[in-house]
């Protein structure tokens, strides 16, 4: 676990970009192991989609500005050297600023992509968003993460929980 969140830590560091969530820093002495990040008052995209005001609050405009607000991110971090894959893009790993920006955050399951293709070894991750060959535990890339974008644009455009 430490080292999990040790390379966590070292991965976020090195990230800037005004969709990915800003690491500010972390502590590090166990078994206290937190990750301190930029605060974002309007919270996860999951919870923002779920709230009753949602219809009126999220206009399609708002929702189209959020989705080209996931996908900068997702270029950033795919653009990166070596590449980033997410593996577990969801809402619940979409945060949304005071402006109503959304940032990529939470990169536990994500990894550098020194190959052509990555695996994943643990079974982690919210199946409802995830890619079939990460779910079948299958070499994942970038397209791994755009299917779990089609997912979040589905539910961007329906309002509902995916597979419910």
């Amino acid at each position: 676990m430490q080292h999990s969140f040790r390379q966590e830590v070292l991965l976020m560091k090195r990230l800037r970009h005004p969709n990915v969530v800003l690491f500010m820093g972390a502590v590090t002495s166990p078994p206290h192991l937190c990750i301190v990040t930029e605060f974002l008052p309007r919270g996860s995209l999951f919870q923002l989609l779920r709230r009753h005001s949602t219809a009126t609050t999220l206009n399609w405009r708002r929702r189209i500005l959020m989705a080209l607000d996931i996908a900068r991110g997702m270029n950033y971090l795919h653009r990166h050297n070596p590449p980033i894959i997410l593996r577990d893009l969801k809402p619940s790993n979409l945060l949304v600023d005071k402006n109503w920006s959304v940032k990529v955050g939470d990169f536990g399951l994500s990894r550098l992509k020194h190959a052509t293709f990555l695996t994943i070894s643990t079974g982690n991750g919210t199946l409802q968003w995830m890619a079939p060959e990460v779910i079948r535990n299958e070499p994942a890339d970038e397209k791994s993460d755009v299917y779990s974008f089609g997912v979040v644009l589905w539910e961007l455009a329906t309002l509902k929980i995916p597979l419910e």
